[in-house]
């Protein structure tokens, strides 16, 4: 489990990877020489089908001068070619996870050794780490195995370290995955300035940690539904030196007071939330920021390529267990926020380095999230 932005080693039983952004060595499953082998052919496989073969249905679909992206779905399922992109695209989530040498296997073998490592972190500050047991997890959360991932991230502390490992092939194009949050982080402390930041929806921690990590001196709350991924953030939040509480809480139901941060965000969350519990989160968001404070959400939203690129944005949703990806990119957010009642709300494509995903007629040059800022602002007083 690396990138190139890391280095690794083995010692006693697991890999040892050092993050450059970071100041300590972390531990993760030990990962067979086999098991990397076959994660990083998957890994190939994935790269050909996000650049070749995505180049390649692009060019076919705009061939058929559609405006609809459904008629475009509807036309293109007689390609061969997109057949074939279709295929990758929903098993090689399934190869990355599933089989022998398989992201679940290979961590659930080591699943009592995986808690045992959260259990000892979770006697350090345990102040910082607020699990609630009898939280009722919402329907759309337990019968939902977003982007595949078997079983949910909720119901094992394995669970937790699988959706960490795997999110390292979330963006397989870019050389730093962990970039985009650090940009995130970067983008909330010089536009914000905030004393005080809620991260919704925080995972394991990696919009979290960066958050602190840039705002040393800022109080940094991560929420989120899952106690293993929570218990993880929170090791590796001691890891890295870093003072994060992690409380777990719906987005849509906190138990915060009024006014209570400068900033809410939350990370590649809202597209995984139906509209209903949708509008209660932003109105949560609203009530619990200061009057001046601001909602910063991340996520997929502002696609750009037109009806073509509209077209590959419907198929992921439907390949990858997304079904709520549909209703978000429906919904006219601008509007949302305002009845949720922020007064200023602004949306922006968040560009990555190379600058591929900036709005246009064009696709991007290889196939990639929209990642889009969605901005609400709280008025001041008076």
């Amino acid at each position: 489990m690396t990138t190139d932005s890391a280095t690794a080693t083995r010692g006693h039983g697991h890999i040892l990877a050092r993050d450059t952004n970071m100041t300590a060595t972390t531990t993760v499953p030990s990962i067979s020489f086999e098991a990397r082998a076959y994660q990083s052919y998957v890994l190939g496989l994935k790269l050909f089908w996000t650049t070749k073969l995505y180049r390649d249905v692009v060019a076919q679909a705009q061939r058929l001068g559609l405006e609809d992206p459904e008629a475009i779905e509807e036309r293109m399922r007689q390609s061969t070619t997109y057949q074939f992109f279709g295929w990758l695209e929903r098993h090689l989530q399934q190869y990355k996870y599933l089989g022998r040498w398989g992201m679940l296997p290979i961590t659930a073998a080591q699943a009592e050794q995986l808690s045992s490592m959260l259990a000892e972190a979770a006697t350090r500050h345990p102040e910082r780490l607020q699990l609630d047991p009898q939280l009722q997890m919402p329907a759309y959360y337990t019968d939902t195995d977003f982007h595949q991932h078997p079983g949910g991230v909720w119901s094992d502390d394995s669970d937790a370290f699988m959706y960490e490992w795997a999110a390292g092939s979330t963006t397989p194009t870019h050389a730093d995955n962990a970039d985009l949050h650090v940009r995130l982080a970067r983008l909330i402390r010089d536009r914000f300035r905030p004393a005080s930041i809620l991260d919704l929806g925080c995972g394991f921690g990696k919009t979290t940690l960066p958050l602190k990590r840039e705002m040393p001196d800022v109080e940094v709350i991560g929420c989120d539904l899952s106690a293993p991924v929570l218990r993880l953030a929170h090791m590796r939040a001691l890891e890295h030196g870093l003072d994060i509480t992690f409380t777990q809480q719906a987005a849509e139901e906190l138990r915060f007071p009024d006014s209570r941060f400068d900033v809410v965000t939350a990370t590649m969350l809202i597209h995984e939330i139906p509209t209903p519990a949708l509008r209660r989160s932003f109105a949560e968001a609203r009530r619990v920021l200061h009057p001046g404070g601001s909602v910063v959400y991340l996520d997929f939203y502002d696609v750009p390529g037109g009806a073509v690129g509209e077209f590959f944005h419907l198929g992921h949703s439907d390949r990858n267990n997304e079904p709520f990806m549909r209703s978000l990119k429906k919904l006219d957010l601008v509007a949302e926020l305002k009845s949720a009642g922020f007064d200023d709300v602004q949306i922006e494509p968040f560009e990555e380095v190379d600058g591929a995903l900036a709005n246009g007629d064009d696709p991007p040059s290889a196939w990639r999230f929209p990642w889009t800022t969605i901005v609400g602002t709280v008025k001041r007083d008076g």
